[in-house]
């Protein structure tokens, strides 16, 4: 016998919850020893997908010797297994994806739950289908959640998603979950408005809360299908929820939280267009902040203002696609993260903030970006677009960032939109501004040689990059140029305009070539290639 089937039951009980899913499952092969171990493991986790796929669930009422009923029997014998043994259930998930039929599995479903809830369970995670999948059944194939899971006490996460309806029973009976801590709505059916306030209410203890694209049915509604009897819930109120750490909510308009030790929100309105209210002014231990898409009103001066005045604590802020006033002041002492991803409107951004230790950048435009303060190790990256129109801008924006604090560059190379429309000549009065990294994500620019040396002797004489790193799609022929051009055979034009500056072609003294699924380096540059196929990147270390 292997010395592991040896140990305490509780530390194969440990090295089974550290394994995937599917690889602690096949342990019970190994011997009768570890077969005894999974059976009496408290971690139940089940996905239908593993089983069967839609068009192999039965129609007909003839279930024996099929696949369904494999399923069912042997969640059924896990549970009961437990329940006898008078061991406690941990971990209880469910992704019963292609199982539901109104005929029969629910109640079997209902069933695994209540065991669950009666052995203890600790974690409870529940999956009718994913994402917005949900919509496209038919009312028939929705999951009832039973009421018999406010019987469990031990629950300290309950996780629900997809087409998992919660109806107005919830309302009219008194539960308290008095140890969950996480608790999860991604695209649940709610029956009534007030259920899911309430349902959050009743969590005490609360520290993590998600609620994604969530909805409201109206059951007498006369839409038919009934799946057009639903809308998005519009409002969500947070309050009283002391413990409360970390929010993320989507999908909703109007948004209040009232939790004075809250430190993580993410929020994301379900319209762009339309105008959206969030409101945590008294969230005053705010740590990190995350927004995404807020179209109106547009984000100015006086909003950062009350921002940092309210929160003396914010470390981390994040805006993406976010409608921006064009001129933006950000000033705050506790400021360690910022990041703005394709902001618009923004033509003007000033930094003051003396601790900050990274500051991301991405839009396809580039505004005038100055740092009044800042840490000795803050780190700037940039990915923007490269349209030929107007890369005469690139240089003069990379110079107003300092360069010990540029870290890296990334750049998407666009077609130009006419065939004779090339970078035009730079000349060079000054050592290009220089950084640790740039990358090139090549995906759009055309198999034309005649691009090529113009495009590179403009990059490396508006920037000098210490590692260029190419993702790309199939322009094979672009990355051999830049190699060849790199080792002397193709050496294009040269853009010197005195004696005292040179080019970056004069200054370069070594090229390096590497890629990190080649334990050779030394090998040669196809091969290289050719073994960068998969992950389509390969990287080119410079040295002037």
């Amino acid at each position: 016998m292997d010395q592991l089937s040896a140990l305490p039951k509780t530390i194969l009980h440990d090295i089974l919850a550290r394994l995937p899913d599917k690889d602690a499952a096949k342990t019970i092969a190994l011997s009768k020893a570890w077969r005894d171990t999974w059976y009496s493991f408290p971690n139940l986790s089940v996905c239908s997908r593993d089983f069967f796929t839609a068009h192999e669930v039965p129609e007909g009422k003839d279930y024996r010797f099929n696949k369904l009923d494999i399923l069912i029997d042997y969640v059924t014998k896990r549970l009961m297994r437990l329940r006898d043994q008078g061991l406690a259930i941990k971990e209880f998930k469910l992704d019963f994806t292609n199982l539901l039929d109104p005929t029969r599995c629910s109640h079997i479903v209902d069933r695994w739950i209540q065991m669950a809830s009666e052995s203890g369970v600790e974690v409870l995670e529940l999956r009718q289908c994913g994402g917005y999948t949900w919509r496209n059944y038919s009312e028939d194939d929705w999951y009832d959640l039973p009421l018999c899971v406010i019987e469990a006490k031990s629950l300290t996460k309950l996780k629900l998603a997809g087409g998992i309806r919660i109806g107005q029973e919830f309302l009219n009976h008194s539960m308290k979950f008095p140890s969950v801590k996480v608790l999860s709505f991604a695209h649940v059916i709610f029956t009534h408005e007030g259920i899911i306030e309430h349902f959050i209410s009743h969590c005490s203890l609360i520290e993590h809360l998600t609620i994604k694209y969530c909805n409201v049915y109206n059951h007498l509604g006369i839409e038919d299908p009934p799946v057009e009897r639903t809308f998005r819930l519009k409002s969500l109120f947070l309050n009283g929820l002391q413990k409360l750490k970390e929010v993320d909510i989507e999908g909703i308009q109007e948004v209040h939280v009232d939790s004075p030790n809250l430190e993580n929100l993410f929020y994301r309105p379900l319209d762009f267009d339309a105008p959206c209210k969030l409101n945590f002014d008294s969230c005053t231990n705010l740590r990190c902040l995350r927004l995404l898409r807020l179209g109106s009103p547009a984000i100015a001066d006086k909003w950062f203002l009350k921002l940092f005045s309210n929160n003396p604590f914010l470390e981390s802020l994040k805006l993406g696609y976010c409608t921006m006033s064009e001129r933006i002041n950000i000033s705050s002492a506790q400021l360690k993260a910022l990041e703005l991803c394709h902001c618009s409107n923004l033509k003007e951004l000033n930094i003051d903030a003396p601790n900050l230790l990274s500051f991301e950048y991405a839009d396809y435009e580039e505004p005038v970006i100055s740092f009044l303060s800042g840490s000795d190790q803050l780190e700037v990256s940039v990915s923007t677009i490269l349209d030929f129109r107007h890369c005469v801008n690139l240089r003069e924006f990379i110079q107003n960032i300092p360069q010990k604090i540029l870290a890296s560059l990334s750049l998407v190379i666009s077609l130009p939109f006419r065939g004779d429309t090339y970078p035009p000549a730079l000349q060079v009065s000054s050592t290009p501004p220089s950084f640790k990294h740039l990358e090139l994500r090549v995906h759009f620019v055309p198999n034309n040689e005649a691009v090529y040396g113009p495009l590179m002797n403009f990059l490396l004489s508006s920037c000098f990059p210490k590692t260029i790193s190419f993702r790309y799609d199939l322009v094979y022929t672009f990355i051999e140029f830049f190699y060849e051009m790199l080792m002397g055979s193709k050496k294009g034009e040269c853009h010197c305009s005195s004696g005292n500056t040179k080019c970056w072609w004069h200054a370069l003294k070594i090229v390096k070539i590497s890629c990190s699924f080649m334990t050779d380096q030394n090998a040669d540059f196809k091969a290289m290639l050719d073994a960068s196929y998969k992950e389509k990147s390969i990287t080119f270390s410079l040295e002037m």
